[in-house]
Formats: structure tokens, C-alpha cells, sequence
């Protein structure tokens, strides 16, 4: 699996627009070191955040 840092650039393996990497760390119900906070512009560009499971993610 793919250590992820602030700044790194990622999408999700099943797809999806380029994310880039806010934090990491514990948030909550994922973990501890798993959690991956990324934002991103949706297609109406509007700014975007989510915490995903650094399992679903990979580099760019």
C-alpha cells in the first residue's frame, strides 16, 4: 500500500477526479494511519472534502 503525505495528488482505484491529500492520520472510524483527508473541484467546481481509507486510494 502507498504511504500518502500532504500535497500528494490521488484518486480513488475504482476512478473518480484527481484528489489531493489535505491530511493523514486517525479520523475516527477508520483507524489509526488510515485515514487519508483529500479535497477536491466537482463538476460545478465547488471545493469538495472527504476522509477515505487509504486502502481505496492510489497515487497519481
Amino acid at each position: 500500500m502507498a504511504t500518502f503525505e500532504k500535497g500528494v495528488v490521488v484518486k480513488l482505484k475504482s476512478g473518480g477526479p484527481k484528489m489531493t491529500v489535505v491530511g493523514v492520520g486517525d479520523y475516527g472510524p477508520i483507524g489509526p494511519e488510515d485515514g487519508v483527508q483529500c479535497t477536491w473541484f466537482d463538476e460545478k467546481n465547488k471545493l469538495q472534502s472527504q476522509t477515505f481509507d487509504a486502502a481505496v486510494l492510489e497515487l497519481v
